[in-house]
């Protein structure tokens, strides 16, 4: 059976010091600019920007999709404050559109591509509860994403 391979920042890190051997930048300090890095453009893509991954590796973006509403989907949030409260209820999202981190391959020029996925970091400081408190916070922040 085939594992699938992730490469993490110390697999890029090797690979740096490959292509710079004479550099004197270590480990921490090769991951310190690279987080930062990131960080950055997570908070320009969370504000609606498309980060362009290079000319051919597509665009990561924030994706505004059409809900069904024939198919219900709960909102955990809204049915855990309740249960909280004594309400034994279930409450279902009744929004027209749902967000999501979304890597757009149309115009990725990379062989197989549809075996590569992104997918973005989970847990309390992650990019997914990101956008959730984005949309949860700010009345107008769906207003910069679009389909």
């Amino acid at each position: 059976m085939n594992q699938i391979k992730t490469h993490n920042t110390s697999d890029a890190y090797k690979r740096f010091k490959q292509d710079h051997p004479y550099t004197d930048i270590t480990y921490v300090q090769y991951k310190y600019i690279i987080s930062l890095f990131f960080k950055k453009i997570t908070l320009r893509i969370l504000q609606g920007a498309i980060w362009e991954i290079g000319k051919n590796l597509g665009k990561i973006r924030i994706r505004k999709v059409k809900r069904n509403l024939n198919k219900r989907a709960v909102n955990f949030n809204e049915t855990k404050k309740l249960k909280a409260q004594g309400i034994d209820t279930v409450v279902y999202h009744d929004s027209e559109y749902w967000y999501r981190w979304y890597w757009e391959k149309k115009h990725c020029r990379v062989t197989n591509k549809s075996v590569y996925s992104f997918k973005p970091t989970k847990g309390k400081t992650g990019n997914i509860k990101a956008l959730v408190n984005i949309l949860n916070n700010d009345e107008f922040a769906e207003l910069n994403f679009f389909e």
